[in-house]
């Protein structure tokens, strides 16, 4: 195997590893998903600190995007590197009404999640629209509002691009990007072109990416080397590596605003006092220290190319509907 498949291989794994820890995090009650279970084939209770962590992250995701769907009547939302990522039912269960939700992965991973998808009829594809069918040899879904598309991210404009737009996708509607742990594994010339040709195409967007930062303090390099033995490398991740280059990622090409907060900061500033108290009584973090360093090491951006609805009222202070105690 040549060195660049088995790095993709390595990268398509990531995902499994994050569903796993949500799946943990549903278990005890951190976070409410009733459908990632359909994705993990081996449970696993992660620790306290990465239960807290998969909490903020899920909730920091969930906030924008709920924000995003609830102001707009034809906005769309692409995933970018989505993996097995189930907020697409989720939106539906809390009876969201959604224009056009597209989800990008490689082909190896798009094929697993249409047979599962398809596989449990009850729960996850009788929650699409009656015109879903399957395509790509099993590799994508195509329906009037959710497509799931098999993609190289390094070949976005050549080769996502179009698919997106044979799918109905539309460049002058309002878009929200989304990338969890997606970009920082693309050297930063490819990450650099999908935003550029936002940038470029994309009047009325907004893109929130949640990735690794600060690599050069002990704890990032020991992070650093601890992915590197799993055969992953953060490509991009010298490139914009603080909370200020992070933003200035996209304020350098003219994009209205850009705000970026490590995981620690907006755990501490937005998580409201009531479901911090809740999450207390799930378990108890005796290693504060050690999660608020972790936390540190991980940062939202939110961006947007312009001061236009509904990208100029959303923000990580509005509020969210929380699990009841």
């Amino acid at each position: 195997m040549n060195t660049g498949a088995s790095d993709d291989i390595a990268v398509q794994r990531t995902s499994n590893d994050a569903a796993v820890s949500r799946e943990s995090a549903a278990n005890l009650g951190y976070i409410t998903d009733p459908f990632i279970r359909h994705f993990v084939k081996r449970s696993q209770r992660r620790a306290p600190l990465i239960n807290r962590g998969t909490h903020s992250r899920f909730e920091g995701v969930q906030r924008i995007l709920h924000q995003f769907i609830s102001k707009v009547n034809n906005g769309q939302v692409v995933v970018l590197g989505a993996g097995v990522d189930t907020s697409y039912f989720l939106l539906r269960q809390k009876g969201f009404n959604i224009d056009m939700y597209f989800e990008i992965d490689f082909a190896e991973v798009t094929a697993k999640k249409a047979a599962t998808i398809f596989r449990h009829t009850a729960n996850l594809r009788s929650m699409l629209p009656d015109d879903t069918q399957i395509a790509a040899g099993g590799a994508e879904i195509h329906s009037s509002t959710y497509n799931l598309i098999a993609g190289d991210l390094r070949e976005f404009e050549s080769q996502v691009v179009p698919k997106l737009l044979s799918r109905g996708f539309d460049c002058k509607k309002p878009t929200l990007f989304l990338s969890e742990c997606v970009l920082i594994y693309l050297d930063s010339f490819h990450s650099d072109q999908i935003i550029n040709w936002i940038t470029q195409s994309m009047p009325n967007s907004g893109i929130l990416t949640y990735e690794q930062i600060l690599p050069d303090d002990r704890f990032g390099r020991m992070m650093i080397e601890n992915l590197r033995n799993r055969g992953l490398e953060l490509r991009g991740l010298h490139a914009y590596p603080t909370l200020e280059s992070t933003s200035q990622r996209f304020l350098t090409r003219g994009w209205h605003r850009a705000v970026a907060v490590d995981l620690a900061t907006y755990h501490e500033q937005f998580v409201q006092k009531s479901e911090l108290a809740r999450l207390a009584k799930i378990e108890f973090l005796d290693e504060w220290e050690e999660f608020i360093l972790l936390a540190q090491h991980y940062a939202f951006t939110f961006a947007y190319t312009s001061d236009t609805y509904p990208f100029s009222s959303m923000s990580f202070g509005n509020s969210i509907a929380y699990p009841s105690v």
